[in-house]
């Protein structure tokens, strides 16, 4: 059985954002990303209201704040899980102290809500190779939205955390944009979505936010997105505004120009992080 888990923030006003994947079967327990630490009591809840009381693993598609900023709360809480990650990332969850601190540079107050990582012994941390190939989980190297983010394929879900970026499903409509960080590399990022192909005749799992039942077309949207979008910044250059190119986008870019039909809450918060994918992509020119 599978839980979609919401980890809403109400001192951001974030809803139907954050979340986390729960699978509950037979014969395994596994979460995929487990959220901030603000939420983590929340999520502990959660499981405890659906009975949860092993983990097998808990699967990190990458180690943001707002994915991974929970991993010590949980894991100490079930001390049988084993953690999957990144190989770029296990040193960061053993010791977050520079995590915090980038996280702090780049997000500011959004940091100081979501609150710091607790460490994570070393013993409970597993990268792919580790993988007991008999759980019947795959991994994808897929970096792009960060230098350590991977996926997972699990039955006919492939858990997918940014690489497609954030989606939300209205009316029937899809709203899709491409999550890029700071540092973009545009190379890294199209051979991910290349790479992911393959798995991609399933269900996606998004971290922001939901399901939906085509994974063929929603990474269609998204290959075509990025190209679009860097073609749009790129053209942007030599007067970087992102305003001005957030507005030409909505032109250029149907799917995204959803985002006015967002509710309120979650438009004011694309718009922000929007801004963060722009500048992403200006500075990838920038270092060309």
């Amino acid at each position: 059985m599978y839980s979609l888990i919401d980890l809403d923030i109400p001192e951001l006003g974030y809803t139907r954002f954050i979340s986390s994947w729960l699978y509950s079967g037979p014969d395994m327990t596994f979460l995929v990303d487990v959220g901030p630490a603000c939420t983590a009591d929340v999520l502990l809840e959660t499981l405890e209201r659906k009975g949860i009381e092993k983990l097998d693993w808990i699967l990190l598609t990458h180690i943001h704040l707002d994915h991974a900023g929970g991993i010590g709360h949980v894991a100490r809480r079930f001390p049988e899980a084993r953690i999957v990650c990144h190989p770029k990332a296990a040193d960061h969850i053993i010791d977050p102290s520079r995590l915090w601190a980038g996280t702090k540079k780049v997000l500011g107050n959004i940091a100081d809500v979501y609150g710091p990582m607790l460490p994570v012994d070393q013993s409970r941390i597993l990268t792919p190779e580790d993988m007991d190939p008999d759980a019947g989980i795959g991994i994808i190297d897929t970096p792009g939205h960060a230098a350590h983010h991977q996926s997972y394929v699990f039955e006919d879900r492939l858990f997918i955390g940014e690489l497609f970026g954030v989606f939300h499903e209205l009316g029937g409509e899809i709203y899709l944009r491409p999550a890029t960080p700071p540092k973009f590399i545009y190379e890294q990022f199209a051979a991910s979505l290349d790479r992911v192909a393959p798995a991609a005749d399933r269900k996606v799992c998004f971290a922001h936010y939901g399901i939906y039942p085509d994974g063929k077309k929603v990474l269609d949207l998204a290959k075509n997105q990025l190209s679009l979008w860097l073609e749009v910044a790129g053209a942007h250059v030599e007067n970087p505004r992102v305003e001005a190119i957030v507005e030409d986008l909505k032109k250029q870019d149907p799917v995204f120009a959803r985002i006015d039909d967002l509710p309120q809450a979650y438009r004011d918060r694309e718009y922000y992080y929007v801004g963060n994918t722009i500048r992403g992509m200006l500075d990838y020119f920038r270092r060309a």
